[in-house]
């Protein structure tokens, strides 16, 4: 089937599906009233509630539910009590907050350069002076329990994947999983099973972040130069020596890496878990969220930024560190060792100064900007709204008409049978009959979960949310693949950008747009739009400069030359930025069921809130991911296929 009988096809679906769209519009949409359940719904509901109520006497939970609780509840709680939280009749941690700043400046300066020890400090007393170093102190606690128990699964599993091509085949399908499914759907299992708490929420993390340890690991060890580890069993070194002496210690910088994806993952995770009781700096964000209060939102998020950079400037400086082979003198060596030593005495000193004066120990309630940051926000938003209507309300009224209203009607207000059997021949045309079958199942499923209709609203603002980011995302990645200059101005900010959870993003969409649908588009945007630079770019930049010089040659423009030349040969990249791009999306637009989006992500909030409703939010769950399932295997389909 040629490119031009496949889009002939696909138009002519396009045009059927819009007639009849027209024709039997509001006709067996499936839709529920939000608060009404389905037969199924409520048979999910009345197994949630009989799991419930079997906690305390049922073998399941008795002799493994509960002690997994209780242990990693009891890890987390002490981890807590070192840095965080008071135990028995003290009134303090047993380390203060200066001691805490000390610890931090010792472990960075040792493993990277003082001047990440001095940027980890500085953003560390800046999340004081938020008035938040309670949270923080949480956070960072979840976090270092999650990514530590996260490794210990993840490395060794990584490292067995990377040797063994079975174990790598039978993890592969669940590590795609992972990447696929949106953070929010792992939440409302898990409490179910383990409460809401830390235990919940540290499970919850480590599910996240333990597919990323595997996933580098295995790379790591699979991409190693084969002629040392061939030279040492050739010498009769053991497998095991093999491993301990020659791949590991190959391997060591993309290790270090994977600790720094994993750290990263995990605290995007824990901010998101505040859903299901996670402490830390998620509270006062979805607080901020549920109250619609922009301004202490970003006192919040502020913090969580900083907590984020600060994480993955000293974890990635740790991996630079490792680059240099060339080996350091003994003097340089010595000399090391003295400074590193010295540190380590200051941070001991610090911390016994922390447990005697009362001001090192607890941050000072005078040093506090909160409320001036909270008023300049809120100043600062008010102004935006006002002066910069037209890019503001103006665009998103623009997109809500144009875009999203006819999409949705297309899609969430035809026959539920006229939109699936739509999609499912859009996917035999871009991925063959393979992924079409695949797609009417997964379809048929969401379907008989009585949550069709709002399925096709999330998939609706998830289409707007990808066609906006390609539009942005594939410009600004032509400008970064054909300049240096763009590259090196833009690589900040992009980089920034995959740090941070997407959780935050959220607070500034809502200053800028309320509590609308939109509102979860623009979020999904902002959050997407790196990975889809970055691989565009790179696309763009893999292009044979052959190719362009004999464009020029011919005579072309630059304009011709993009357009005829480096977008074509970079159409792969392209599709592979789009499918990542709508994965990422996805995630993002289901949690915008905090502001206002709808759809599916609202549902599953609500089940965690309402009893009641946890059935609902159960299958609501279950429903995003047969959709994300869904637009991953088209998606993937289309690049493979081109």
């Amino acid at each position: 089937m040629t490119h031009l009988k496949k889009s002939h096809l696909l138009i002519g679906v396009g045009l059927v599906w819009i007639t009849l769209s027209r024709i039997f519009q509001g006709d067996q949409t499936l839709e529920l009233a939000t608060s009404e359940n389905t037969s199924f719904t409520s048979s999910v509901g009345d197994a949630a509630a009989s799991i419930r109520g079997n906690r305390t006497k049922g073998a399941a939970f008795i002799y493994f539910f509960n002690p997994i609780r209780a242990a990693i509840t009891g890890f987390v709680e002490i981890i807590r009590s070192i840095i965080s939280v008071p135990s028995g009749n003290s009134i303090i941690p047993v380390i203060g907050w200066f001691g805490v700043v000390a610890i931090v400046a010792f472990t960075v300066y040792a493993t990277s350069r003082l001047r990440t020890a001095i940027l980890a400090v500085s953003l560390l007393l800046a999340c004081g002076a938020l008035g938040m170093w309670q949270f923080t102190m949480d956070t960072l606690a979840m976090t270092f329990a999650s990514v530590l128990l996260s490794l210990l699964v993840g490395i060794p599993v990584g490292i067995w994947a990377g040797r063994s091509d079975r174990v790598l085949k039978i993890l592969t399908p669940f590590l795609d999983l992972a990447q696929i499914l949106p953070t929010l759907v792992y939440l409302a299992p898990l409490a179910l099973f383990f409460l809401i708490g830390t235990a919940s929420a540290t499970i919850a993390t480590m599910v996240y972040s333990i597919p990323i340890a595997i996933r580098i690991t295995a790379h790591a060890i699979r991409n190693l130069n084969q002629s040392p580890i061939e030279a040492a069993l050739s010498m009769g070194s053991t497998p095991k020596q093999t491993l301990t002496k020659v791949q590991l210690p190959m391997a060591k910088q993309m290790i270090i890496l994977g600790i720094n994806q994993t750290v990263m993952a995990a605290l995007s995770f824990v901010v998101i878990a505040a859903l299901i009781g996670a402490p830390g700096l998620g509270k006062p964000v979805v607080d901020a969220l549920i109250i619609r209060n922009v301004g202490q939102g970003f006192v919040a998020g502020f913090a969580v930024v900083f907590v984020a950079i600060l994480l993955d400037r000293s974890t990635s400086a740790a991996a630079k560190a490792q680059e240099s082979f060339i080996p350091l003198t003994s003097q340089q060596i010595r000399r090391g060792r003295i400074k590193v030593g010295l540190s380590g005495l200051l941070a001991i000193a610090s911390i016994f100064a922390s447990r005697s004066v009362l001001s090192l120990a607890v941050w000072p309630g005078s040093i506090n900007i909160s409320q001036q940051v909270e008023d300049v926000t809120n100043h600062a938003t008010k102004w935006i709204t006002t002066n910069l209507y037209i890019f503001t309300v103006g665009f998103k009224d623009f997109i809500s008409n144009w875009v999203l209203n006819p999409l949705e009607t297309l899609l969430a207000f035809s026959p539920w049978f006229v939109t699936l059997s739509a999609i499912v021949l859009i996917a035999a045309v871009i991925g063959g009959i393979r992924v079409a079958m695949l797609a009417t199942g997964l379809l048929t499923l969401i379907v008989l979960s009585g949550l069709w209709h709002e399925a096709m609203i999330t998939l609706t603002q998830t289409i707007v949310a990808t066609l906006l980011t390609m539009g942005i995302g594939i410009t600004l990645g032509i400008w970064v693949g054909r300049s240096s200059r763009a590259e090196k101005v833009l690589r900040p900010f992009l980089d920034a950008g995959q740090t941070l959870p997407a959780f935050v993003y959220l607070i500034p969409m809502l200053g800028l747009f309320g509590p609308t649908r939109f509102t979860a588009i623009a979020t999904g945007i902002v959050y997407s739009i790196p990975v889809v630079v970055k691989i565009v770019s790179e696309g763009i930049r893999s292009v044979p400069i052959a190719m362009i010089e004999a464009a020029t040659v011919a005579g072309s423009t630059v304009r011709q030359i993009i357009t005829k030349v480096q977008l074509p040969a970079a159409k792969k990249s392209i599709l592979l930025a789009t499918n990542q791009g709508m994965i990422f999306v996805l995630a993002v637009v289901v949690i915008g069921g905090f502001v206002g989006s709808g759809g599916l992500g609202y549902l599953v909030i609500l089940g965690g809130s309402k009893p009641e409703m946890q059935g609902k939010g159960l299958v609501a769950g279950f429903a995003i991911l047969l959709l994300g399932v869904t637009i991953d295997r088209i998606a993937q389909a289309s690049a493979r296929r081109t």
